[in-house]
């Protein structure tokens, strides 16, 4: 599977990639509610057609649908810095190798910049940076059972607050790092299909609050 021969790039200073094996180094909780969507409103997000790619807000759900290899995106248009970002995910095409999630920080200009929180329908997760015309890996793809895989559910939870990122799964810590090359950006969801597939993921039920210290 072509996305788990993971080449990571380290462009600049030096990364410090810390992987999950155990409970994370910072700990932050939802503080002040900056957006509920429940997608209601078909003009709540971004919208985008065009050959086999289509964001639309339909029958409650924000869904995302391509058969490219290459990452798409989808944003709203509200400016954040430091924020937790949770969603429901949910599979709905059978193809299990490609990628889905969340974006913090993502640059106004909708040119793919920002930190991605994604994971796979075959069991794996990535925290990975937009950087031009690449996505690159700040966390290698990593399986866990913790993930629901197939056509099934999933809670993403994104966590951006400072130069920290996190992610957690269905309530479970997965994997943290730390870049500080983004201050600020927009929230997106995110997609890509591997080896000829196709990707169709609705997301459902999002929230964003600005980022407390809890600890650590």
């Amino acid at each position: 599977m072509s996305k788990k021969i993971a080449i990571l790039l380290l462009l600049g200073t030096a990364l410090t990639l810390l992987v999950a094996c155990g409970g994370p180094s910072q700990e932050y909780q939802p503080d002040e509610q900056l957006l509920t969507e429940s997608f209601d409103d078909p003009n709540a997000w971004e919208t985008y057609q065009s050959g086999s790619v289509d964001f639309s807000v339909n029958d409650g759900v924000y869904r995302v649908q391509t058969g490219d290899e290459g990452y798409i995106w989808g944003l709203n248009d509200q400016q954040h810095e430091d924020v937790i970002i949770e969603v429901t995910s949910t599979q709905n095409s059978a193809h299990e190798n490609n990628a889905y999630g969340v974006m913090c920080r993502a640059d106004i200009s909708n040119n793919g910049d920002g930190y991605y929180f994604l994971i796979s329908g075959d069991g794996y997760y990535t925290i990975s940076k937009g950087e031009g015309d690449n996505v690159n890996q700040l966390v290698e793809w990593t399986s866990s059972s913790t993930i629901n895989t197939g056509q099934a559910s999933n809670t993403i939870r994104a966590v951006c607050a400072g130069n920290y990122l996190a992610l957690y799964v269905n309530d479970k810590f997965l994997a943290e790092t730390t870049d500080s090359d983004y201050k600020s950006g927009f929230a997106g969801f995110a997609a890509t299909a591997f080896e000829g597939g196709d990707t169709d993921v609705s997301f459902d039920n999002l929230t964003i609050s600005t980022a407390s210290a809890s600890g650590g």
